[in-house]
């Protein structure tokens, strides 16, 4: 467990500016909401004004986040996400099965999800490169490999679902960002549907 706790923070500190907070949200957390700073934390002294909500794990094999207002038995929202984090004030959503993120609004009292594009994923994860998947050519994407280890990120940005896809090989640097992967050297990383509509990395 002490390993685990310690690759988690190594991961955020590698990902992540030094002025980052970084608060993952599992199932069974609470998360506290501010309605007049419009603020998201997961410190119960954060604010005065806080609404509490606690994130509990659907079963089967779609998992989404449900947020539990306190002492109620049915959600107030649901997320398309089954993984979320807060980070400066902001509650990010990632969306696994899309390859996309959200950022969890409090639209006029009702609690949405506000995809975020390349730009705002980039602020996320400043020393990432992402990809997107439009640029992709024949399902092909051709990059060079440095002498350093170099962590990147898959991007959704067309309406494809990619439920159930993983990297050939295993490379993921996080199991809970889907679309996060190292390349440590020359060679194809494969992501596909068990085999099936693959996406070929060719690393240079």
């Amino acid at each position: 467990m002490k390993k685990f706790l310690l690759s988690v923070f190594v991961f955020w500190l590698a990902l992540m500016p030094a002025c980052a907070i970084v608060e993952e949200v599992m199932s069974g957390d609470s998360v506290y909401y501010s309605p007049s700073e419009k603020l998201w934390s997961k410190a119960k002294s954060a604010f005065d004004d806080k609404i509490t909500y606690t994130k509990q794990t659907s079963p089967g094999t779609g998992s989404y986040s449900e947020y539990y207002p306190d002492n109620q038995n049915e959600p107030e929202f649901v997320l398309n996400s089954n993984y979320e984090f807060v980070r400066n004030g902001k509650l990010i959503a990632v969306i696994n099965k899309n390859l996309k993120f959200a950022e969890v609004i409090n639209n006029n009292g009702k609690i949405q999800e506000k995809e975020l594009n390349k730009k705002d994923v980039q602020k996320l994860f400043p020393d990432v490169k992402i990809i997107k998947l439009s640029s992709f050519k024949n399902h092909k994407k051709t990059l060079r490999f440095s002498k350093f280890p170099r962590q990147c990120l898959l991007l959704n940005d067309t309406d494809k679902d990619f439920h159930k896809y993983s990297f050939t090989p295993l490379n993921t640097d996080k199991p809970y960002i889907k679309g996060l992967f190292r390349i440590e050297g020359k060679g194809t990383i494969t992501f596909s549907h068990y085999g099936e509509d693959p996406y070929k990395i060719i690393v240079k």
